[in-house]
């Protein structure tokens, strides 16, 4: 599997956008969209509805740079076998930001993840790209969680602004260096994104 791993803002229409989206779109045509992290303050498990949104708003995205492709896109089904047969008869995987927590909780129910995986391009924005890492340091909570181990890395996303205007990013890296073993940690600049190969 090849992972894309972008650190956000992915919707401003910039040059760097453009290269990453099509570095993307460069790897297949059948894309999933996985939605299930939507980033909301309602007390709610989900909302089929409000994952609706965020799938066609991300997919709109991807759409204007589409290498003049044909791309086909699919919203991912929370139902586990059916969303492990549209894993299956996709090409690329698009793990949207919002909430890593909530992306964990669906797959973490799909039965030999790492085995399904194998062939895809695997697409993490923001929160869908913490969620590969051994540990990661959430800006909006201020705490280290872990992510699902499958990347021997420690992660940091969007890193200090006036959107996360916390902690320094010295100690936040701090934190992380100190929780369990040892991993690479990797703080990416908005816009910017990251390759690895597993």
């Amino acid at each position: 599997m090849h992972f894309f791993l972008n650190w956000g803002k992915n919707t401003p229409d910039t040059e760097k956008n453009k290269l990453f989206f099509q570095a993307i779109c460069a790897q297949g045509t059948r894309i999933l969209i996985l939605p299930f992290s939507e980033w909301t303050e309602k007390p709610i498990l989900f909302d089929a509805s409000a994952e609706r949104e965020f799938y066609e708003k991300r997919r709109d995205i991807i759409a204007r740079y589409n290498l003049d492709k044909e791309l086909q896109f699919e919203c991912a089904r929370r139902d586990i076998p059916t969303l492990v047969e549209q894993i299956q008869n996709s090409d690329i995987l698009f793990f949207c930001w919002g909430k890593t927590y909530k992306h964990l909780e669906v797959t973490n129910d799909i039965p030999n993840l790492k085995d399904l995986l194998q062939d895809k391009i695997i697409v993490g924005c923001s929160a869908g790209a913490l969620m590969w890492s051994k540990a990661y340091y959430s800006l909006r909570a201020e705490k280290l969680y872990e992510g699902n181990g499958f990347l021997p890395i420690k992660l940091i996303v969007h890193r200090r602004s006036d959107t996360y205007p916390g902690l320094p990013d010295e100690e936040r890296e701090k934190i992380l260096e100190n929780y369990g073993e040892k991993f690479p940690i990797y703080k990416i600049p908005e816009q910017e994104y990251i390759e690895f190969d597993l």
